[in-house]
């Protein structure tokens, strides 16, 4: 039988090599393939081994991690490497509000918020809900009952129950709302449907250390992004009884869509000491936001399952490296845009025995202060020797375009504000897909140029400077020292000031608005005359600026208020060279909204 290779899998490829392979008989020398009914046959043959191999392919890719492309199964290998994959996580909201009975003669002991209890909140033009996920209880003290660092969650707080039946083989416990939040789960496990007495078990991420008698449970993701919980088997764990009742609550959640609220309204009910509905006059007073609904993120990727799952491996579920802590942090908090971790070796100054950790959340500049408190205690449990773990905010360094873009005005007809927006999302495009912004990002002067080129044929050429940009938050009517550094040199110009800034109010002249600039060498302050506009000297050294390392002191600086409502200030420099690098807690960010496009005709 002679020998026909295979070169490829495509159909038209598997006939020819077919109809080859009956050439080469004696009996199908002279045949007519393309006419005969034959070639039906051939076709029904070729699509068989297309679709055979094709099956083979799929099932091939299946196995490995790296190739597979089907949830399910991407969960399922990561699973082998103990690797659960992170659920919808909610946005959390910290609040504070008080509740004033009319009469306080008639006012109950005590005051319950009930789980489920609601808040609303309008954001982006939507009404969300907010709830609490467990009871809170406040005493009331001269008639009013004060709720302090009430968290609430935004979703929907469901109750689901289970009776445990030991005739059923493989009796399975699996929760199949959509957008639940694995991290919000409440396990209570009731001796039968009639007792109020529970016991309360919580989720185990390894078998280390877990006892026959142990109340815990297992969770992985199933088919579907459904969830499933598994119980001890009275060795690894408590071993679940015949006819008890198992509760399972959680909030099922939008996810990050509201990442950023904090405005609310309470919007639910309150009881008292014996879980009666409260019937006296009382009134609620305005919800206070102690940190604003943050955390929340969508359902981890199948891209992040392949990235994370080896690193958590890897870690072993100790921190030693700076990988170990980077993935149990991102296995900890969901909601990451890019982590960076580095020894206290490398720190300026060195600080030995502590290793640095900082976060760039999805939706905002940085971590509250209560969720890197939350962060540090968890790291705890997973640092070696006596390494400390510190989280520090990421310092963002943006950068800033000015883009005059010329155009062949006879190769389109888009308009001069239509070609500028082009651009602004062709750069929005290509930041999306390249390693610009990140900690260790990198801006690359040349390739931004060549995508503004690129971004419309008509485009001939354009001329594109940029501006660093730092913000510092002032202290408030207190005399400070503050350092900013940019880790690129700063442009050293004789004649022109490098350094410019947003407007503030200081201490010395609190009638004006002034500015920083730099002059030979020195920052100083000045203002400008409200009828010529020209700069008028206030303070000729406020601080010192070092052009070759890119860093800003100022010294003994008091300022009363800021350029913006939170006190912000902005300080912009020019810097030595175009292409811009960052390292440690540095973050690279390329900020449009505050970059200019302008096209001109040709």
């Amino acid at each position: 039988m002679p020998y026909t290779q295979l070169n490829n899998l495509d159909f038209a490829e598997i006939k020819i090599a077919l109809k080859e392979y009956m050439r080469a008989q004696s009996d199908f020398t002279d045949y007519d393939f393309e006419g005969s009914a034959l070639s039906q046959l051939l076709d029904v043959l070729a699509y068989n081994t297309y679709y055979t191999a094709f099956n083979a392919n799929m099932v091939v890719n299946e196995m490995f991690l790296d190739s597979a492309t089907l949830r399910d199964n991407v969960v399922a290998l990561a699973k082998q490497l103990g690797y659960t994959p992170k659920s919808t996580t909610s946005p959390k909201a910290i609040v504070n509000f008080s509740v004033t009975y009319k009469n306080i003669n008639s006012a109950p002991a005590a005051t319950i918020l009930k789980a489920g209890n609601a808040f609303v909140t309008n954001y982006d033009g939507t009404l969300y809900r907010f709830v609490l996920a467990e009871d809170r209880r406040a005493e009331v003290l001269n008639g009013v009952a004060t709720f302090e660092n009430v968290e609430i969650y935004e979703g929907s707080l469901i109750n689901v129950s289970f009776t445990v039946n030991q005739s059923l083989k493989n009796q399975r416990f699996i929760i199949k709302n959509p957008g639940i939040d694995t991290t919000t789960l409440k396990v209570l496990v009731y001796e039968s449907s009639t007792s109020t007495v529970y016991e309360e078990y919580t989720s185990a991420n390894s078998i280390l250390n877990i006892s026959l008698d142990d109340k815990i449970y297992f969770i992985n993701e199933g088919e579907d992004e459904s969830y499933e919980l598994f119980f001890g088997d009275g060795i690894l764990g408590k071993n679940l009884s015949d006819g008890q009742i198992i509760n399972i609550s959680y909030i099922v959640t939008n996810g990050p869509d509201t990442n950023g609220a904090k405005t609310f309204t309470f919007n639910g009910r309150i009881v008292d000491e014996n879980q009666s509905l409260i019937v006296v006059p009382f009134t609620i007073g305005v919800v206070s936001t102690v940190a604003k609904a943050t955390g929340g993120a969508e359902i981890e990727t199948i891209s992040k399952i392949k990235f994370n799952a080896p690193k958590f491996f890897g870690s072993q579920n100790r921190a030693v490296t700076v990988d170990d802590y980077a993935a149990i942090v991102r296995n900890l908090y969901p909601a990451v845009s890019d982590i960076i971790v580095f020894g206290g070796e490398d720190q300026e100054p060195p600080a030995y025995g502590k290793v640095f950790i900082s976060v760039k959340p999805k939706e905002a500049a940085s971590l509250s202060s209560l969720t890197k408190n939350e962060l540090a205690n968890e790291l705890k449990k997973y640092s070696v020797a006596s390494v400390k773990p510190e989280f520090i905010d990421p310092s963002i360094l943006y950068i800033e375009l000015a883009s005059d873009i010329y155009y062949d005005k006879k190769k389109t007809n888009l308009l001069q504000s239509q070609v500028a927006a082009k651009v602004a999302g062709a750069i929005q495009e290509y930041l999306e897909t390249s390693e610009t912004e990140k900690f260790n990002g990198k801006f690359r002067y040349s390739k931004f140029i060549g995508v503004i080129d690129n971004s419309d044929r008509a485009i001939n050429s354009n001329i594109t400077e940029i501006t660093l940009r730092k913000d510092f938050y002032a202290q408030i009517n207190s005399s400070s020292y503050y350092e900013i550094c940019y880790q690129n040199s700063f442009l050293e110009d004789c004649d022109n000031p490098v350094v410019s800034s947003t407007g503030m109010v200081v201490f010395e002249h609190p009638t004006y608005t002034s500015y920083l600039e730099d002059r030979n060498g020195k920052i100083v302050l000045y203002r400008l005359d409200s009828v010529t506009g020209e700069k008028v000297l206030l303070n000729d050294f406020i601080g010192d600026i070092d052009y070759a390392k890119g860093e800003i002191k100022m010294y003994n600086f008091t300022i009363l208020k800021g350029s913006f409502s939170d006190n912000r200030i902005e300080l912009r420099v020019k810097p030595a060279n175009k292409d811009i690098e960052v390292k440690r807690e540095v973050y690279l960010n390329v900020d449009i909204s505050q970059s200019t496009f302008v096209a001109y005709k040709e």
